[in-house]
């Protein structure tokens, strides 16, 4: 079963706890349709740990075969391992001025903060660690990555509070990055999203994924790539504070941003990043899917 937007109400108008107990719902809802197990799939512990050896059984890997023992007993057995998880998920949030940009109803820190809780209660199913950067020019907050329902709901109310509180500042990843080097021990799975307005981020993410599974998932909006084409328009950055009067019949928006986001998917590639596009717009759950299971068979 996959969700809707209209299921639930406008984000910016609900009290706190309603909005984390539909993101509750929405994760639930999402895992039962398979979420949880490509997540499982598509994120990998440390490594595999000898479980036990059994009798051989049609279709079993022949490389598998333990011959010590299949000499001794005289006929074939096979070894079987189970992965050693112990996996560790940070999921790092741009709250700059940038995300708090909605065209409809839903602005891309309210996808983020959804995806967030996504990866929480996906976390929670597999007994995997789960923690939550925020950050614009500087940290923001920072929890360290627990177990558990509870901390699961502590990361969602976070997320929430912030997308509900607002956004400032400019996207600084490298500050970021280096916040991270200083308090990250372990190897883990980086799920960095934002709306990577700021293209200076790519010496960044190359230095965290040498350390880190990294994954980039960029949020748009579609009044970002489309505009009307003609007439005046009053541009303000939300991050900077400048106005800027535009003509639209001499700004082509959309060569524009179909030419930064052939940038975009070049840096990624170039920093060997697994990466994921959504809009505010749209429903990303099937592409959600379809993005983790492609990163298993290219892991294959």
């Amino acid at each position: 079963m996959f969700f809707r937007r209209s299921l639930f109400p406008k984000p910016a108008r609900e009290p706190l706890q309603r909005r984390v107990r539909d993101l509750e719902i929405l994760s639930s809802r999402l895992i039962r349709a398979g979420f949880a197990g490509d997540y499982h799939s598509a994120f990998h512990g440390r490594g595999i740990e000898f479980a036990q050896v059994r009798e051989y059984l049609p279709g079993d890997d022949i490389r598998s075969i333990d011959w010590n023992v299949t000499a001794r007993t005289g006929s074939p057995h096979v070894k079987e391992f189970v992965e050693e998880r112990d996996l560790t998920i940070l999921v790092a949030l741009d709250v700059s001025g940038s995300m708090s940009f909605g065209s409809i109803d839903w602005r891309k820190i309210d996808i983020a903060a959804e995806l967030a809780a996504i990866f929480a209660f996906s976390a929670v199913q597999n007994s995997d660690r789960i923690g939550l950067l925020l950050f614009s020019n500087n940290v923001r907050k920072f929890i360290a990555p627990r177990r558990g329902v509870t901390h699961a709901q502590l990361i969602v109310r976070t997320a929430v509070d912030a997308a509900m509180q607002g956004c400032g500042g400019n996207a600084d990843l490298n500050n970021a990055g280096q916040f991270l080097d200083r308090v990250s021990v372990k190897r883990a799975v980086l799920i960095v999203v934002s709306d990577f307005l700021d293209l200076d981020f790519e010496k960044a993410m190359r230095r965290l994924n040498r350390r880190h599974d990294v994954v980039a998932i960029g949020v748009s909006d579609p009044r970002e790539e489309r505009f009307p084409d003609r007439g005046l328009a009053r541009l303000v950055d939300v991050e900077s504070g400048e106005r800027r009067l535009v003509d639209l019949a001499r700004n082509d928006v959309a060569r524009r941003a179909q030419l930064r986001a052939s940038q975009l998917e070049r840096r990624f590639r170039a920093a060997a990043i697994d990466h994921l596009f959504v809009l505010t717009a749209e429903p990303y759950d099937r592409a959600l899917l379809r993005f983790f299971r492609e990163r298993v068979t290219r892991r294959r």
